[in-house]
């Protein structure tokens, strides 16, 4: 008997990249204009890495970054990142 198994691939669309500019715009000291669309991408990449190693859809905000002083933890709604799940054989 062959077993197979799951890969789950995900990533963010549109609506996570809104989420993610949302939420640099209320944690991050510098603000959500200073962010280009290149930076989100970089943030998405950050979150879509931390889905993979089974920890969420989620990226830091490091607290020297953060304007309370305190990391930020932000995660992306499911509405916010597509998956697909491939079978390995």
């Amino acid at each position: 008997m062959q077993s197979t198994s799951l890969n789950i691939n995900a990533r963010i669309n549109n609506n996570g990249l809104n989420q993610i500019s949302s939420s640099l715009g209320q944690f991050h000291k510098l603000g959500q204009e200073h962010f280009t669309e290149s930076m989100l991408h970089a943030w998405a990449a950050e979150a879509e890495e931390s889905f993979d190693n089974g920890n969420g859809m989620c990226f830091e905000i490091k607290s020297w970054d953060s304007v309370s002083g305190h990391t930020e933890v932000v995660t992306i709604t499911a509405d916010g990142f597509d998956i697909e799940t491939m079978n390995d054989e």
